[in-house]
């Protein structure tokens, strides 16, 4: 076998997908054309000058033309792939494992075969020497996969002679997809398997027992209206006490993610030099991750959990319930993207309308900006608890000053310590914790098949 000649083809099938367009009657005429060229010329030599080593040549080429000719009218046929992949649902990050199943029919022997499958910006390539085998079962892997639908864009089946000369090609196509989930991302006292969600102080249905009755009842908050007032229990603790509505029992948990495109817009005085950045993920991603990471907590907590995000009915929540998330609701996570035409305030405005005082609202964005800041004020005022999740801070507006856009924590005098100092509980995008990862999120249910044909 001529190694540089199937060298040559294997670089030949690594081209990028538009070449699936090549014709293959077109290919197989430039092979004859390159063949008979070289069978004229050694026959004209042959004609000329005689000689053994020609004659052997020119026997050794139609030797080689008739063996193409055998291989392209009766190479493989009824080609068949089956991808298994695991797990089921990856999470970004994950190395995932795809195991190929490959069969077909062939009158002859084949020296060698090439299965290349194009995932997106990656691809595969797997080269077998079947012979008399008709069957084969492979794994490979791909490796850092990122949030998404990841779709099989082709593949591609090709096979040969000794030489690589003569060539035949197929393509089962395309089609097959799977999703990666985001993977959950967690702050400070976020502890997935203890069943509270971040700044929780109410009430957990694991860990010590309350009694119906304390649960009746809580501090005195301001915004509360009298008619909640517990006279009873004010009267017997000494301190003023609110009666809990039925959902704040329950605790009700709304998480609100922006994705408007200007809002995760990274600012001139946080870029970092070009020699040092670094491959973190964009804080768009690490917005998603995060409230992937406070879905799972609500679901582990059994908290009442609402989810607002941009692109959808306005005033309409994306997900609202009790227990177990959806499968698509995982699928809204995995898909959602940069496209919301509304900004945090206008969707903090749909997202409040069924807000109380004392329940928990998580708030994920990118830039901290004045507009927004107002409207959170406004909430932590009448008593809702607000957790914001943010990229970038900004100084707060002073006359005759121009705004400063600050990274990581809130400093003196910016708008997310203005926040802070209303009770806002504040957490920079850049120092999550890292990524746990459930085997439970591989069981929800599903829209997509694991099992690809």
């Amino acid at each position: 076998m001529s190694s540089s000649s199937l060298i040559d083809q294997l670089k030949k099938d690594a081209g990028s997908v538009k070449s699936f367009s090549y014709p293959r009657s077109r290919s197989a005429l430039m092979e004859w054309l390159r063949m008979l060229t070289v069978a004229g010329i050694i026959g004209a030599l042959y004609a000329w000058r005689g000689g053994p080593s020609l004659l052997f040549l020119l026997i050794v080429v139609g030797v080689i033309m008739l063996g193409g000719l055998m291989l392209q009218l009766s190479g493989p046929r009824t080609i068949k792939l089956v991808r298994t992949i695991t797990p089921a649902r990856p999470m970004a990050g994950n190395t995932l494992h795809v195991k190929v199943q490959l069969s077909f029919s062939s009158r002859l022997p084949l020296p060698w075969m090439t299965i290349a499958d194009y995932w997106g910006d990656s691809h595969h390539q797997k080269l077998l020497f079947p012979g008399f085998k008709r069957s084969f079962s492979y794994t490979y892997t791909i490796e850092n996969l990122s949030r998404g639908n990841h779709h099989l864009l082709g593949c591609r089946v090709t096979w040969g002679d000794f030489p690589g000369w003569f060539t035949g090609r197929s393509e089962p196509g395309g089609g097959q997809s799977f999703k990666v989930l985001p993977a959950p991302l967690y702050f400070g006292g976020a502890v997935p398997d203890s069943g509270f969600m971040p700044g929780d102080t109410l009430y957990s249905r694991r860990g010590r027992s309350i009694s119906d009755e304390a649960l009746e009842s809580r501090d005195y908050e301001p915004g509360d209206p009298l008619s909640r007032i517990h006279w009873k229990n004010s009267a017997r603790t000494g301190a003023l006490q609110s009666k809990v509505p039925e959902r704040e029992k329950a605790r009700m948990t709304c998480i609100v993610l922006s994705n408007d495109p200007l809002g995760y817009e990274v600012p001139t005085d946080a870029l970092k030099p070009r020699g040092s950045r670094d491959d973190s993920p964009p804080a768009f991603e690490k917005a998603v991750s995060t409230a992937m990471g406070l879905m799972l907590s609500a679901e582990r907590s059994g908290a009442y959990v609402q989810l607002f995000s941009g692109g959808w009915p306005e005033g309409m929540a994306r997900h609202e319930g009790l227990g177990k998330i959806p499968g698509r609701v995982l699928d809204i996570l995995t898909g959602i993207s940069l496209d919301g035409t509304r900004n945090l305030s206008l969707l903090l405005d749909d997202a409040s309308r069924g807000w109380i005082p004392g329940m928990t609202v998580a708030i994920i964005t990118g830039r901290l900006e004045e507009e927004s800041a107002k409207v959170i004020a406004k909430f932590l005022m009448q008593g809702v608890k607000v957790e914001l999740y943010y990229a970038w801070d900004q100084s707060a507006p002073k006359p005759g000053e121009a705004k400063v856009l600050e990274n990581r924590q809130p400093g003196r005098g910016t708008v997310g310590d203005s926040l802070a100092r209303l009770g806002a509980r504040m957490y920079c995008l850049d120092d999550a914790l890292p990524a746990f990862r459930f085997r439970e999120v591989e069981f929800h249910e599903s829209s997509g098949k694991p099992t690809l044909r």
